[in-house]
């Protein structure tokens, strides 16, 4: 019976070690990742220059070479195999980011243009409340009254019509030559539209 290799040799070589993570002992991984790790670091953080995402990005780096790890050649170098994975996963994160950034300045701009319309739109409507309190300054008595009457205390026509002794018909009429007064009022004063 022959005595069975030994699995934990102090150095073994890179490839050797490779090929046995491609036989199934994903143990050896765990070295091949703490003798590139510097490597790959290097090439992220030369390329990002953001630390937070530097080593988030080399950690994917060394998922993305396992998983293809099935693909390389044992009798190649495995530095610029795995520093190549690194490049492109850097350039890929860039062109996310980007694209991201570039999402992110349009959603922006268009914010800022709705804010600066809120803000022109609730300009207009506070210079048209203080036209519309002038116009009623001017108003008859009975008149004003019409008009808090119905839009400010919300009575409907036949209530005011029971209140004030008229008909609700008359009323409308009324209100309706009143809210003229107001517009031309607005109009002239320079609040419509």
């Amino acid at each position: 019976m022959s005595k069975p290799k030994a699995r934990n040799s102090d150095d073994p070589a890179t490839g050797e070690l490779i090929a046995r993570v491609q036989a199934g002992d994903i143990e050896f991984y765990e070295e091949v990742v703490r003798r590139y790790q510097t490597s790959v670091l290097q090439v992220v953080s030369g390329m990002l220059y953001d630390r937070n995402n530097t080593e988030e990005l080399a950690q994917q780096v060394f998922v993305n070479a396992y998983l293809h790890l099935d693909s390389f050649d044992v009798a190649r170098d495995f530095g610029p195999w795995i520093r190549t994975i690194a490049r492109n996963a850097v350039r890929e994160h860039l062109r996310t980011t980007s694209r991201y950034t570039r999402r992110l300045e349009a959603y922006a701009t268009m914010l800022e243009v709705q804010l600066a319309d809120n803000d022109r739109a609730a300009a207009h409507e506070e210079r048209l409340r203080e036209q519309l309190a002038h116009c009623l300054g001017k108003l008859s008595e009975r008149s004003a009254a019409l008009v808090q009457m119905r839009y400010q205390k919300s009575q409907s026509f036949a209530d005011m019509a029971r209140g004030l002794g008229t008909s609700a018909g008359a009323l409308r009429n009324q209100l309706s030559r009143t809210r003229a007064k107001l517009r031309a009022c607005i109009e002239k004063a320079g609040g419509a539209g």
